[in-house]
């Protein structure tokens, strides 16, 4: 798969940062599906923080602005580096794996400025 395991915008190389708790390897896999269909590099990086911070983090240290965090309560974010830390683009509770794949589809879209798919299950 292609990705990357880097961690921070020091990397200089242009991704869209996820950021994950340890207990959600197969929703951040389905992230990676969804930035994979889309052509645009990825950077995982583990993270103690709830899924809202964490996104925001990893949109902060990504040099394409965009971000995704991943909870080990199930929760996917979606953010901007310009948006408010406690409003993300997309936040899904209890996301499926249908939900994380369009959500990685939707942080590459973002990056690529094509409209955004909609998810199956709508927003939380």
């Amino acid at each position: 798969m292609t990705g990357g395991q880097s961690g921070g915008r020091e990397c200089g190389k242009p991704a869209v940062h996820v950021r994950y708790a340890g207990e959600c390897s197969a929703l951040v896999r389905h992230v990676e599906y969804g930035l994979e269909e889309e052509s645009v590099p990825w950077a995982l990086r583990e993270s103690s923080a709830d899924a809202v911070t964490a996104a925001y983090e990893a949109a902060d240290a990504s040099r394409l602005r965009v971000g995704v965090g991943v909870s080990s309560a199930g929760e996917v974010v979606l953010h901007h580096r310009r948006l408010p830390e406690r409003e993300p683009l997309t936040r899904v509770a209890d996301a499926t794996p249908g939900d994380a794949r369009a959500i990685g589809s939707n942080a590459a879209r973002l990056v690529k400025r094509l409209p955004l798919r909609p998810l199956a299950d709508g927003d939380a």
